[in-house]
């Protein structure tokens, strides 16, 4: 394919960048005109834009080059459809859709210039990974995604063919292939590394389970997640499940693309050069955890123009992983929209499946509904298919209420709902915490 300048330059800016070859002032001085060069491109091909950056008063952004404009909310987005892109459909490269678990689906076109520069940040942090974990990038790779109108499964495959690592692609939702039969090829094949979500990766060890084999016994060296939150101790429980390194794979979605990579550190890292960040206060969140937003910088098919991703984040400096990855971390806690309040505090999602997944020795599903007791005081009951050693489920209980401050029931379980067990492998996002006292409905 033949690539015009400006594509052709924002390659070479994205490879410098990963190389290491720019500083971190001329990083910030591109970012900001480029943030003004996407407002122009926006205004002039997206007939959405057009008439909502000119018409609309926009709130103030401690960037210069985006102060007064506008947010993009995802009910914009359901709301406008098609007429958001910036490129007509025959001069895109490939059609995505959301999956539409959270509203509307709505159109994810991309071009070829968004493919790449969002591609290398995960060409880059895949190869680190394989290293790391394999020190070779032989080493079967089984991509595990949703629909085939998600572009995760072509970013890996992508990935991989550029890199050389032997893939299968096992769709767990399809018809012709299930969970069943991707854990089958799993082992048959000798697959020694999974990208999926979370919550495939915990529905392929109890099938395991289920048939008297240890997926701590399989050829799986490696999982990489994404897809759904993700905290620190879900990354460790897998990892002990599976006896394999587990790290994120990417933070992103249809609408954004990549917005962070994973490393082998169990961090994601910012794709610096391709976006604009910005964390927008939220009511009662203390520190600097508030609300990602985004401007997308790189001229392609639909460039997002301080979007609001409606997912509670944290950035901090790249010291704080150590991997040797200049990018700044970022941290995600879960949708703003399921902040609640509990034990008379204010509590992320992130929280709860930390108190959760730290009171067990391991744990392959869990599902949490909080109601109002009798006394109108909050309740949480705690459904897991979990090992707790040699501690009483009382004893636990009491862990959990204590880091909840509510009262707690736990009951132990051989299986749970299925939906709350497959989670993504039937809708890609699935809540495993379920608030139903009466104020909440």
């Amino acid at each position: 394919m033949i690539k015009d300048a400006l594509h052709q330059q924002w390659l070479d800016d994205v490879d410098a960048y990963l190389e290491g070859r720019t500083t971190p002032q001329e990083l910030e001085t591109k970012g900001q005109s480029r943030a003004r060069e996407v407002l122009d491109y926006v205004q002039e091909r997206s007939a959405f834009y057009a008439g909502h950056l000119r018409s609309q008063a926009g709130s103030p952004s401690a960037l210069p080059a985006l102060d007064g404009v506008p947010f993009t909310t995802k009910d914009d987005l359901r709301c406008v459809g098609r007429s958001v892109c910036s490129l007509p459909f025959d001069q895109i490269a490939v059609y995505y859709e959301t999956t539409g678990t959270t509203g509307l689906p709505t159109p994810c076109p991309r071009a070829a210039i968004d493919v790449e520069t969002s591609g290398a940040y995960v060409q880059k942090a895949v190869a680190d990974l394989y290293q790391s974990t394999f020190g070779t990038t032989n080493a079967l790779t089984a991509i595990m995604g949703p629909s085939e109108l998600y572009a995760f499964g072509d970013t890996y495959g992508e990935v991989c063919r550029n890199l050389g690592i032997p893939y299968v692609r096992l769709w767990p939702e399809s018809p012709r292939v299930g969970l069943a039969k991707a854990a089958q090829l799993i082992s048959d094949l000798g697959v020694r590394s999974l990208i999926c979500s979370p919550a495939v990766a915990l529905a392929l060890a109890r099938l395991y389970v289920s048939q008297g084999i240890d997926p701590r016994e399989t050829a799986v060296g490696q999982i990489m997640v994404l897809g759904e939150l993700c905290t620190p101790q879900m990354l460790s429980n897998i990892a002990r499940v599976w006896n394999a390194h587990c790290t994120h794979g990417l933070y992103g979605s249809q609408e954004a693309h990549a917005v962070a990579t994973g490393c082998a550190n169990g961090n994601l890292h910012f794709s610096e050069t391709n976006y604009l960040a910005e964390i927008l206060p939220v009511p009662g969140m203390e520190g600097d955890v508030g609300e990602l937003c985004l401007t997308m910088l790189v001229p392609g098919a639909k460039p997002l123009i301080r979007y609001r991703t409606g997912d509670l984040a944290r950035l901090h400096s790249a010291e704080e992983c150590g991997c040797g990855n200049r990018s700044r971390c970022l941290r995600v806690f879960g949708r703003v929209g399921d902040v609640m309040t509990l034990g008379g505090r204010q509590v992320v999602p992130a929280l709860i499946e930390s108190a959760v997944l730290g009171a067990a020795e391991w744990v392959s599903g869990y599902e949490v509904k909080i109601r109002t007791a009798s006394d109108g005081s909050d309740h949480v009951e705690v459904s897991m298919v979990a090992g707790i050693g040699e501690r009483s489920v009382a004893q636990v209980q009491e862990q959990m209420a204590s880091q909840f401050g509510t009262s707690v029931q736990l009951q132990l379980e051989q299986s749970l709902d299925p939906r709350t067990e497959t989670g993504a492998y039937i809708s890609w996002k699935h809540a495993r915490i379920r608030d139903q006292r009466e104020s909440a409905l």
